[in-house]
């Protein structure tokens, strides 16, 4: 039995920049001044939180999310999946770099909240896969990881500190154990990675 096409798509949870207040002595009570702001983005690659995907699972829709492909049909019309009452796991689908500009670190995690739900960073999550019938054929867990190692994530947040990266793994579990007590199948399942800025 195999997954019908799914796409989990990533986006960029909370990003915490940081700010300040001007404070200082003189002799006026109260002074209004109108200023221009700017804001500058950049794409995922050029970010200060980089995240790229591998070549074999991930494709970059735009520069807000990332697609992740579990199976389904291939360029060639053939029908590609996992196998049956195995767990599969797949080591740095995702890589996740602290590109921070003054040495600022950050904690990295994934959450299946959206990002306007204000999510909090766990150091994983965890989907049901449907076959399209409403049989759970795949449990797929992400972990966030140390990218400098061959090991799955712990299923603990990372911290980075600047000039650093984590891995997003994944697992894809299809053990009739598993799938028994999977509970509801997820229809759209959607991950957020999550950066919060570190306290200095």
């Amino acid at each position: 039995m195999a997954i019908n096409r799914r796409n989990i798509l990533i986006g960029l949870g909370a990003l915490v920049g940081g700010g300040g207040a001007l404070v200082g002595t003189g002799a006026f009570t109260t002074v209004s001044a109108a200023r221009e702001v700017s804001v500058d983005t950049a794409g995922d690659a050029n970010a200060y939180l980089t995240i790229e995907g591998d070549d074999n699972y991930v494709s970059n829709d735009n520069s807000d999310t990332l697609t992740i492909n579990l199976g389904g049909v291939d360029d060639s019309g053939t029908d590609r999946g996992f196998n049956q009452n195995a767990v599969t796991t797949l080591s740095d689908v995702v890589t996740i770099t602290n590109n921070s500009a003054d040495g600022t670190g950050a904690t990295v995690g994934v959450s299946t909240d959206a990002p306007s739900n204000s999510p909090t960073a766990s150091g994983s999550a965890s989907f049901v896969f449907g076959d399209g019938s409403g049989n759970a054929v795949a449990v797929v867990t992400f972990y966030v990881g140390d990218a400098s190692t061959d090991a799955i994530g712990s299923g603990s947040t990372v911290d980075l500190s600047s000039g650093n990266s984590a891995a997003l793994d994944v697992e894809i579990d299809t053990t009739d154990s598993t799938l028994n007590n999977a509970g509801s199948i997820d229809a759209e399942p959607s991950l957020t990675i999550v950066a919060t800025e570190q306290s200095s």
